[in-house]
């Protein structure tokens, strides 16, 4: 969804010239717990990193960048329930980073960007003296979203930069003065513990530029081999299993919108092939929801749509 503040940030990225700093949680997508997948239709935000790589590439702007520790969860929460970090390594958001420039460049010669990663892309996870983790053991986590350009401007608020379709709110800080003051409490003291130069080998980082990190078929590979029990957040539920054949709807689904074409008349060659009754619609199911017999193995298999996990009684997106 295009908002205007995804505008004013890009603008204000776009207006720098020395030195950008960013505090974030994440900047790469949601993924399965557990993994480097990325939930289906989840993508790292292109323009951002594009904005962020044109300032690199083009003015020779520095980047400094401090992430939340990954997977970093609050005690005595699970990880469905707050998650701070989403898995994702310095290394991979480097690469990103690379990735659009090699893009928006493609003649770019890797011995330059070996330099950018070198001297312009410093990245590294928050730290409290050098120490990613609490004393108990627990890794510090980071909820902030902010950013500060050419030390005279800066936002703060609730917008993360990944994909997060939620209502926003921030200020953006246009004063040299109140900035200044900003950094020197809040952004000095957090880079002076933070940063090692550990967090990102240029060797690794130029390895993975090949890598597709967007959430597409790999997170279905996944559910069908691990049965999406991990995915519920209060422990596995007897609703939820995979079935084979709403999984082959999915993936001819997901092929299918990559390839332009509709996906109807390959679902109904999946539906003949495996001599399946076609799955009722989303309108159907919600005005006349069926009672689900937790006794009947039947009620039991396929997924309640890509979207929908939950197969218990209140679930408005049933599927028998």
């Amino acid at each position: 969804k295009h908002r205007s503040a995804d505008d004013a940030i890009i603008a204000m990225i776009n207006s720098s010239r020395k030195i950008i700093r960013l505090v974030l949680q994440d900047i790469g997508p949601v993924t399965v717990p557990g993994t480097k997948s990325a939930l289906p239709g989840l993508k790292w935000p292109k323009a951002y990193l594009a904005a962020i790589g044109e300032a690199i590439y083009q003015r020779g702007v520095d980047i400094e960048m401090v992430l939340s520790n990954p997977n970093s969860i609050p005690g005595g929460l699970k990880g469905t329930e707050a998650n701070y970090g989403n898995g994702w390594s310095c290394v991979d958001v480097a690469a990103e980073i690379i990735k659009s420039i090699k893009k928006n460049h493609a003649n770019v010669d890797d011995g330059k960007l070996r330099a950018m990663v070198i001297d312009n892309l410093r990245i590294c996870f928050l730290r409290h003296n050098k120490k990613c983790k609490y004393d108990d053991g627990k890794t510090i986590g980071l909820h902030s979203k902010h950013f500060i350009v050419d030390d005279v401007s800066t936002y703060i608020g609730s917008q993360n930069l990944y994909m997060c379709d939620l209502a926003e709110w921030g200020v953006v800080i246009d004063s040299e003065a109140e900035v200044k003051k900003i950094k020197e409490d809040y952004f000095d003291p957090m880079w002076k513990d933070s940063y090692t130069g550990d967090d990102v080998d240029v060797q690794k980082v130029m390895d993975g530029l090949n890598i597709d990190r967007d959430g597409e078929q790999t997170w279905l590979d996944y559910i069908r081999k691990n049965d999406a029990q991990h995915m519920m957040p209060h422990g596995q539920s007897e609703y939820l299993c995979v079935d084979e054949d709403e999984m082959q709807g999915a993936e001819v689904g997901i092929h299918s919108a990559e390839n332009g074409e509709s996906s109807q008349g390959k679902r109904d060659e999946v539906t003949i092939a495996t001599n399946e009754t076609p799955t009722p619609s989303l309108a159907s199911s919600q005005q006349n929801p069926p009672e689900i017999d937790p006794n009947s193995s039947a009620q039991k298999t396929g997924l309640c749509g890509i979207s929908g996990l939950c197969r218990n009684k209140s679930c408005t997106l049933t599927v028998i």
